[in-house]
């Protein structure tokens, strides 16, 4: 442990020394570098008890080493905003795959056509082996993934306001790509592969009425039409089920509304039905069901309650794709919350914390069963110096499962610095 901190900390005094000494005002970019020891008592995110000759729970010490940059580019009505991250994970446990590396990628761009309309491109890339990092909100699985997964994001919207009198509108498509490494000559049937590989479309058209201008109150009401394709060609299980069998495609309806009680508390919300129908479901054996219908919601609150301090809650309920091969899909409610404070100029922290229940309805085995995820994370920032901060933090994460092999929980400690210019 000590050799670990002693790296740590060489790593970001080091990067520190690099810097200049008189910090840029309003320069276009920034970069900088994290470098933490950390504990992992469970990292391969595995049942703490299981029967004989089945994997459990190991724990790690470990390093990490993450660089990063962010640069934005301004010229009359056009912004281009670009960032990247690279992620070396050490665990000192193995003895092979002793790392684990992950990247992610952005760039976003906005050009102000005329004065009312305007036009925005959006593209995340991320390859990583965490749950959640692939998935943003509503999660498809909830372990770790071996392998280099791929998860592209990319998202075109174009918005008008005053179409007519306090009526604006938006036009909005989404594309997201996911393909995981983990396939058939892996595991056999039921690889991350042929689970979790697909393509996702979302075309959304929403049109706003504002009520009230000093509020910024708004009505919607919209429609969204979403597909997912899978694209592995591997057998979801023993049966020799495929991957398109649940295939999808949904008809959103909702309406919304916004609303600034004060210039610092916001509320804005969407709620209506989804109806979902699965155009190849007579091909699996047994059969999954056709269609479904359940509701949508989508709400947050956020509020400034101090000058650089924040909170934020919401919860999102919608059909989601699932890790579990003998459910077509998954019924998910996902309630998340965080809570940014500055305690003075030198010294932050974070909490965030999250919950999702996921329900499925299996056509082999027990019909109904349901995963409870839950996750914490405490953080703090303290600025030691212009450049560079010391920051420390805590994870838990609990999955409580119906199905045997599942349920894990998993404690996570960190500290290290962090060195920006």
């Amino acid at each position: 442990m000590k050799r670990i901190l002693a790296t740590t900390t060489m790593a970001a005094l080091g990067a520190a020394v690099m810097q200049p000494a008189v910090a840029q005002e309003a320069k276009p970019w920034n970069v900088s570098v994290t470098a933490r020891s950390f504990y992992d008592d469970n990292y391969f995110t595995l049942p703490s008890r299981a029967a004989a000759g089945v994997a459990t729970k190991r724990s790690s010490l470990g390093m990490e080493l993450s660089p990063s940059a962010a640069y934005q580019f301004k010229r009359d009505q056009t912004t281009v905003d670009l960032s990247t991250r690279y992620g070396m994970r050490y665990f000192e446990d193995r003895t092979s795959g002793s790392a684990d590396h992950s990247f992610d990628f952005g760039v976003a761009l906005g050009h102000q056509l005329t004065e009312k309309q305007k036009l925005t491109f959006t593209d995340s890339l991320a390859i990583a082996q965490e749950p959640g990092v692939l998935d943003a909100g509503v999660q498809s699985t909830f372990g770790r993934t071996t392998g280099n997964n791929i998860r592209n994001n990319i998202e075109l919207k174009y918005a008008i306001d005053e179409i007519v009198e306090r009526w604006s509108a938006e036009v909005s498509y989404a594309n997201t790509f996911f393909d995981y490494q983990q396939d058939s000559s892996d595991t056999g049937p039921g690889a991350r592969s042929a689970l979790l590989d697909r393509v996702e479309h979302l075309f959304t058209l929403a049109g706003r009425y504002r009520i009230f201008d000093e509020t910024s109150t708004e009505l919607l009401m919209g429609y969204s039409f979403g597909a997912v394709n899978s694209t592995s060609k591997d057998a979801l299980d023993a049966t020799g089920n495929l991957p398109e069998t649940r295939d999808r495609q949904t008809h959103y309806f909702f309406t919304g509304v916004g609303h600034r009680f004060t210039p610092d508390l916001r509320v804005n919300g969407r709620l209506g039905l989804q109806y979902i129908k699965y155009p190849n479901a007579s091909l699996a054996t047994p059969r999954f069901t056709s269609s479904n219908t359940s509701p949508y919601v989508d709400a947050n609150v956020a509020w400034d309650y101090l000058p650089n301090s924040s909170a934020q809650v919401g919860v999102r309920h919608v059909r989601s794709t699932t890790d579990i091969a003998a459910s077509v899909d998954a019924e998910a409610t996902s309630v998340y919350s965080s809570l940014n404070h500055e305690f003075n100029p030198d010294l932050r922290g974070s909490l965030l914390a999250n919950y999702q229940l996921s329900r499925y309805r299996q056509t082999v085995g027990t019909p109904n069963v349901a995963d409870n995820i839950f996750g914490i994370g405490i953080n703090l920032e303290w600025r030691i110096h212009q450049f560079l901060t010391l920051e420390g933090g805590y994870n838990y994460d609990r999955q409580d499962a119906d199905l045997a092999g599942r349920s894990y929980y998993r404690n996570r400690l960190y500290l290290g610095f962090k060195s920006t210019w």
